[in-house]
């Protein structure tokens, strides 16, 4: 997806937006071409400014919260969102960089029945039931509590934060790009 590749004749000011996003997500005078894995954003790009902001929602909640610094956690949350979601063409594009932050593919495929499995660490199930909890909308106050001693009151709502930002990417790719059309 490049800037060419959106509907013709913008207006004046979509077309600054555009330019906009793609000087964002491309600095340096890198080509200017959103690939396949980040298709969210280029489906988003449909309105620029919505694209540029959730770029830099999703760069600011991925690299600067300090709970994201453990990534294996990280990722963790968001292939549980993932499964949850059934968002498949999520989890596969999530499924390398996973990999490269610590959680295995056999740790992603058991997702599903991870309470069936002994390949999670304490800290990794706490994880995982928690953003199981979040996505069903119910957190109880107890799991809350064990979540926000595990990681502290910042950490907690960083953690929840990062669920319901991943979420939102599922159920919006689910619904723009179901099955990779």
């Amino acid at each position: 997806f490049k800037p060419e590749s959106y509907p013709h004749p913008l207006d004046e000011t979509t077309r600054g937006e555009l330019d906009e996003l793609f000087a964002y997500l491309f600095p340096d005078g890198q080509p200017a071409e959103i690939d396949q894995s980040h298709i969210g954003v280029a489906i988003a790009a449909h309105n620029p400014r919505l694209a540029l902001m959730l770029t830099q929602l999703s760069r600011f909640m991925a690299l600067e919260l300090s709970w994201c610094q453990r990534s294996d956690l990280r990722e963790l949350a968001i292939q549980t969102v993932n499964v949850h979601f059934q968002s498949e063409y999520s989890f596969k594009t999530r499924s390398k960089t996973a990999v490269a932050c610590g959680i295995s593919l056999e740790q992603q495929n058991a997702l599903a029945d991870w309470t069936q499995t002994n390949l999670f660490t304490p800290e990794q199930q706490l994880v995982i039931e928690y953003t199981k909890a979040v996505v069903r909308g119910s957190a109880e106050d107890q799991l809350f509590a064990r979540a926000r001693d595990a990681f502290g009151e910042k950490g907690v709502v960083e953690l929840t934060s990062v669920i319901s930002f991943w979420s939102f990417w599922a159920m919006f790719l689910n619904a723009t790009y179901a099955n990779g059309d």
